[in-house]
Formats: structure tokens, C-alpha cells, sequence
């Protein structure tokens, strides 16, 4: 037999969706900054997949440091500034994960008052992981297609 959907799970749920477009129209525009950076297509998806293990965001933003002074990777998560652009977005009280996580918060709270701690983690830890896969399909297309400008012209939500 399922369970039901708590108020605060369903609240979570429906809010997240109403932040995806900022989330989706800001890992484009980062992944803009890749045109001409050598950026293998796995390398994305690797600090997808340590998030997906750890549900950390240290843990990622400490990955994406590793392959910044990496001889191999760092040239391409240096490029235009990308990958500290990327633990920006990640980290930083004013980054597309924090901005996103606080607005989705204030509106679960009206929907259904208080809000653990753990919700909000969870909250935080979802907009990251879905920011590192929108990031990672927005650099697969403008890689594959070459029409990085398509990626620029989202200037919504960045």
C-alpha cells in the first residue's frame, strides 16, 4: 500500500517546481562559458555523480576544487572562470542554490508552517543536484550542436 504525500513533502514538491526555470536558465548560462573549453562530456556529469553519492554540497564543491588544480581537467573548469563559477552557484549565500532554497522556503512556510531542518537540507541539496543536471545537458548541447548562443540568450533566471 503507498504512502501518503505529507503536507510538507507535497508543499516541498510543488515549489521546487516553481524554481526550476531560474535553476534551468542559470546552469545555461554557465555552461555558456564553456564554448572553446576542451571540457570533456564527462566531466560534468562526474560532479553530478559525487552529488548523487554524497547529497553534499561541500563534498561537490570540494570535487569541483580537485578538478580545478588538476593538470589534466583544471584547464577546462578554469575557463572563463566556469568551475568557481559552478561552487559559486553551489556554495555562496547568494548563489542560484541559496537564493532558490530561501524563496522556496518562505513559501513552504505559508503553505504549511514550520519547516525542520532536515526539509530544508533536503530542499537545498535537490536545487543543486538539479542545477549540476541541467548544467550537464546544456553543456552536452552546446557541444554537440555548436549553438552556444542559444544558451546565452536565457538571461531570465541568471
Amino acid at each position: 500500500m503507498p504512502s501518503a504525500t505529507s503536507p510538507l513533502e507535497l508543499a516541498l514538491q510543488v515549489v521546487i517546481r516553481q524554481h526550476m526555470d531560474a535553476i534551468v536558465y542559470t546552469a545555461e548560462k554557465d555552461a555558456a562559458l564553456l564554448e572553446g573549453s576542451g571540457m570533456e562530456k564527462s566531466q560534468i556529469r562526474n560532479a553530478l555523480n559525487v552529488a548523487e553519492e554524497s547529497r553534499s554540497l561541500a563534498v561537490v564543491a570540494n570535487f569541483i576544487r580537485y578538478q580545478l588544480g588538476r593538470t589534466q581537467t583544471g584547464p577546462a573548469w578554469r575557463h572563463n572562470g566556469f568551475g568557481l563559477r559552478v561552487i559559486e552557484r553551489i556554495e555562496s549565500a547568494q548563489g542560484i542554490v541559496a537564493l532558490q532554497t530561501e524563496a522556496a522556503l518562505a513559501q513552504v512556510r505559508k503553505r504549511v508552517g514550520d519547516v525542520p531542518p532536515e526539509a530544508a537540507d533536503v530542499l537545498r541539496y535537490d536545487l543543486m543536484r538539479y542545477y549540476l543536471g541541467y548544467l550537464n545537458r546544456a553543456f552536452y548541447y552546446g557541444r554537440e550542436t555548436k549553438k552556444w548562443n542559444d544558451l546565452r540568450h536565457t538571461e531570465k533566471g541568471a
